[in-house]
């Protein structure tokens, strides 16, 4: 008997706050915000180095970014969501490209952490590792065999 399992990264949802840092410039209407799905800090900071910026911790839950001569914010919501501040000198259409290219670094980091963790617990829970494979879109495919039954 065999377990197949999928670990798919999450998909994306981009929509649409940085907090007091730049409260003077969202009151002049100089910088709009995009809603991101990124919640865990350590990945979303890890993803930003991975793209190839540089990451300023502000806070613990705000981050500013460079891309070029561009800055980016990042600010934790209420909700725990992260979302990215631009100027609005950055068309909207390359802002959210570039949060979909940072998510699927981030989206590869929750893929990976997860990885580590199963392949940690497999062998607890009776599970041997049969095989795995990396798929086209980075997903990982792993067979587990059954060697116990609880």
């Amino acid at each position: 008997m065999s377990i197949e399992l999928v670990l798919i990264p999450v998909g994306i949802a981009v929509a649409q706050s940085v907090g007091s840092l730049i409260e003077n410039h969202k009151q002049g209407g100089h910088t709009y915000k995009i809603q991101t799905v990124m919640k865990r800090q350590h990945l979303l900071q890890k993803a930003i180095e991975q793209y190839g910026c540089n990451v300023h911790e502000i806070n613990q839950q705000n981050y500013q970014t460079e891309v070029g001569d561009i800055k980016i914010y990042f600010q934790q919501n209420d909700q725990g969501v992260f979302e990215a501040v631009f100027d609005k000198s950055v068309e909207q259409e390359h802002a959210v490209e570039f949060l979909e290219n940072l998510h699927a670094e981030y989206k590869y980091l929750i893929q990976q952490e997860t990885y580590q963790k199963l392949l940690l617990q497999a062998g607890e829970k009776g599970l041997e590792l049969e095989s795995e494979e990396v798929l086209e879109d980075r997903s990982i495919l792993v067979t587990f065999n059954v060697t116990q039954s609880e």
